[in-house]
């Protein structure tokens, strides 16, 4: 990650990758990355396989809605 980005991040998620090898799909993960705006451009940045505790706070407004498997972070639209 290039110095400096990891104050400008705004939103934090979590990926998995799918890996195909002989035994079938396997999934690796969970990553992390994260995300700023830069100008008019929205800006996403791999940040690792640990989320650093300086990005913590990012993921404490969040909530699961019923019914749903994603998480949304509150005044997003429905």
């Amino acid at each position: 990650m290039k110095r400096g980005v990891l104050g400008k991040i705004r939103r934090v998620y979590q990926y998995w990758v799918k890996q195909k090898s002989k035994d079938g799909v396997k999934r690796t993960g969970p990553y992390w990355r994260g995300s700023y705006t830069e100008g008019n451009k929205e800006v996403s940045v791999y940040i690792g396989k640990e989320l650093p505790d300086s990005l913590r706070y990012l993921l404490d407004g969040r909530y699961k809605r019923p019914g749903c498997n994603e998480y949304t972070w509150p005044g997003r639209a429905e």
